[in-house]
């Protein structure tokens, strides 16, 4: 068997990356986001031997926010798979290296995994967030009404009207927030379809949202995004949330929400019992420079790629 030969994904590695995906993730990981992307197959590195394909990587270039109030140009690292025939021999490290020179015109790198010693090697360092509050959940009683909130499933075309209220929710507040692109939004809209999105309407403008979902006794608050002088719009969306918590039987909860205090103060009477989590997956790593993230930091369900 000859070495490992890496090069750029072509259309017709698109069988074989979905069956080494399907291989060496659990649950599979499905293409439907990366078919999001335009430039895939120029963001994909494959390796292959003399039996075909047998590892991956993805790298897309994004930009998140820093705690300078700056935006940085990041790599995004992900899809990295390696098949059982090729583990042990360096591919994965190989598959990083070629990645972030593919990406050497970003600013730093960032990758989310729950095998951290794997790209240690590779130069990247282990960061944690309070990303979520998680515990026991009741309905509570909260000020607020629901009669502005509307309802409706996550589709194709459901966040692009919201881009406002998240961007100015997170803007010079919350670092690794993304600034979402067109291609961020449609995939943001793949990662969370068939969730219930909240929008609290007033007038004829959005003035905030909340995107969560029931997992049998689990409620899961995905993302939320509210424009910082709309305080009393997220005590509405939430008492939205948990009539139909309560109506669903959800006895726990996991709340995706940034660690800023009004987020706080809200959710104490939402879920008095969930505790904040550290979140230790995420890695970054230098390109050119060093990642200035070390403000309040944020990713939602939607954001991860």
């Amino acid at each position: 068997m000859s070495d490992h030969r890496l090069r750029a994904a072509h259309a017709e590695d698109q069988t074989a990356l979905t069956t080494l995906w399907a291989s060496a993730f659990s649950p599979p990981l499905p293409p439907d986001q990366w078919l999001i992307d335009p430039e895939r197959l120029a963001h994909t590195i494959i390796a292959e031997d003399d039996e075909g394909l047998c590892g991956s990587i993805y790298g897309v270039p994004k930009q998140l926010r820093e705690d300078d109030g700056g935006i940085a140009d990041v790599h995004a690292i992900g899809s990295v798979a390696v098949s059982e025939r090729a583990r042990g021999r360096g591919l994965a490290r190989r598959l990083v290296a070629a990645s972030v020179q593919a990406g050497s015109a970003a600013d730093w790198a960032l990758l989310f995994t729950g095998t951290p010693e794997v790209y240690r090697s590779s130069g990247f360092r282990t960061f944690s967030m309070s990303r979520t509050l998680a515990g026991p959940w009741s309905a509570p009683a909260l000020a607020g009404t629901d009669g502005q909130v509307e309802r409706e499933t996550v589709g194709r075309g459901s966040l692009g009207a919201l881009q406002d209220v998240y961007e100015r929710s997170r803007d010079g507040r919350v670092v690794l927030a993304p600034v979402r692109d067109g291609r961020d939004v449609a995939m943001a809209e793949v990662r969370l379809r068939g969730a219930t999105l909240y929008r609290r309407i007033e007038g004829s403008a959005v003035v905030g949202y909340a995107i969560a979902e029931c997992r049998g006794e689990a409620g899961v608050l995905l993302e939320s995004a509210v424009l910082p002088d709309a305080d009393g719009a997220r005590d509405d969306l939430l008492v939205a949330i948990a009539a139909d918590w309560a109506l669903a039987g959800v006895a726990s909860c996991d709340l995706a929400v940034p660690a800023l205090p009004e987020e706080d103060r809200a959710l104490r009477a939402f879920a008095p019992e969930a505790v904040r989590q550290d979140d230790s997956t995420g890695m970054i790593r230098p390109v050119r420079r060093e990642a200035r993230v070390r403000g309040i930091r944020h990713f939602t369900a939607g954001d991860y790629f």
